[in-house]
């Protein structure tokens, strides 16, 4: 929807102006999106607590400072005070057509913390033939993509490789997700024919095993010309046209920050929006406010971890979910069958991404969890026996990349373990080497 300069996005929960994303608290947003629609009608306040904070009893003081916020953001005289009544927007609303699918936004749940992210990627895709969203298991890779707006000549097809081992499995996703099947064994010269007759974005999800695989079958896509293709992988392909969008966790508010304020920080807000949506009587209050921003900070900003962190809350309450943080690895789990496995519980989603590695690779990331954390290259190489520098800043490399450690630029370069890995090397070490 365009609301004056803005645009609404609903769906991806982003607010835009000139293109570029728009700072904006989830209630802010939530109240925007009644009175766009309202438009040019008033939104009564009893309307509008309802649909921001549903089954809740809330002062009225709370909607004044999300109206507030809007009025920061709009601009102070778009939106009008109907004394008594409600608001309405001052400002010209009009919903985009379909026709050119500018618009357009992937169904699923909103996005928390990622406009920016959103705007840049599709930026990327429509510039750029071959674009590969990385990042670590559970930082919401596949969430993005899904969100993606459908480019004028729309999306080709969209492909999850998760369950692919072998190059049979994957050509037989890509020619059923074409719907390009044949009778016989899928091959390469079957999909670029079929390729040609509908040029548009092939979004290709869940790659991490099976890139070194996609690296030829890539390379034939993009030699045919007319299509644009997204890879969501923890291991980039390392081809000359690849343009790669590294994703990280969400932003953390820190210790101290007002309520209003938090909520502007993705991971706080992701926090508890789900909360929301697990129990409707929640209300993220200033008297659980510190532990819920400690609790954001103890998961690093990792979506995955906050949604499963929500889901315990209405059980174990904020502070008592703080608590159990030394058993996070099988605290955050969910028994829901409808979830992939490897994103069934936090441990699950960090072994995915351990199993990944080389041998030499694993065995350098557990020898992290035995340094203090942040580390200096000096520090590894201190206790790294015999790896000579180059084949180790090899490995570091690699584990920067997939989001296992991460490389922290300053007057002192350092890496950092965050807290759910080195949780989940030490028990790597325990068990293989019984240290």
């Amino acid at each position: 929807m365009q609301i004056g300069s803005f645009e609404l996005w609903p769906a991806a929960r982003c607010l835009r102006q000139h293109g570029k994303p728009i700072a904006i608290t989830g209630r802010a947003f939530d109240v925007l999106a009644v009175l766009a629609a309202r438009h040019p009608d008033m939104a009564r306040k009893s309307e509008l607590m309802t649909a921001v904070w549903p089954g809740l009893v809330v002062e009225e003081n709370n909607l004044q400072v999300q109206i507030s916020l809007l009025r920061k953001i709009l601009g102070r005289e778009a939106i009008a005070t109907v004394p008594g009544f409600g608001y309405c927007l001052n400002l010209a609303v009009t919903t985009c057509g379909d026709a050119t699918g500018a618009c357009r936004t992937a169904a699923g749940g909103g996005l928390h913390g990622r406009a920016a992210d959103l705007a840049e990627l599709s930026e990327l895709v429509r510039e750029h033939p071959l674009v590969t969203l990385s990042g670590g298991s559970g930082i919401g890779k596949s969430a993005l993509a899904r969100h993606l707006p459908e480019p004028p000549s729309a999306t080709l097809a969209r492909v999850d490789l998760a369950d692919c081992t072998d190059t049979t499995g994957l050509l037989r996703a890509l020619a059923g997700a074409l719907d390009a099947r044949g009778t016989g064994q899928p091959d390469r010269a079957a999909l670029l024919r079929h390729l040609g007759r509908r040029p548009g974005l092939l979004v290709l999800d869940n790659a991490d095993r099976v890139a070194r695989l996609l690296v030829p079958v890539v390379e034939e896509l993009l030699a045919h010309g007319a299509v644009h293709v997204l890879v969501t992988t923890q291991v980039r392909l390392h081809l000359r046209q690849e343009q790669v969008y590294r994703l990280t966790p969400l932003a953390v508010p820190p210790p101290g920050t007002s309520l209003a304020e938090a909520l502007q920080y993705g991971a706080l807000d992701l926090l508890a929006a789900r909360a929301r949506g697990h129990d409707h009587r929640f209300a993220l209050t200033v008297p659980v406010l510190a532990d819920a921003i400690e609790l954001c900070r103890q998961l690093d900003g990792l979506p995955l971890a906050l949604e499963l962190a929500a889901a315990r809350i209405p059980a174990l309450g904020m502070a008592g979910l703080l608590q159990r943080m030394d058993e996070r690895l099988t605290v955050l789990a969910t028994g829901h069958e409808g979830v992939p496995a490897r994103q069934r519980s936090l441990y699950d989603a960090i072994a995915w991404s351990y199993a990944l590695l080389a041998p030499d690779e694993q065995a350098l990331w557990c020898e992290t969890a035995r340094l203090q954390t942040p580390f200096s290259l000096e520090d590894l190489i201190a206790v790294g026996g015999a790896r000579d520098i180059g084949r180790t800043l090899d490995l570091l490399g690699t584990l920067v990349e997939r989001g296992l450690l991460r490389f922290d630029t300053g007057p002192v370069p350092c890496y950092t373990l965050e807290a759910s890995h080195r949780q989940f090397a030490r028990g790597i070490l325990k068990t293989v080497v019984g240290a």
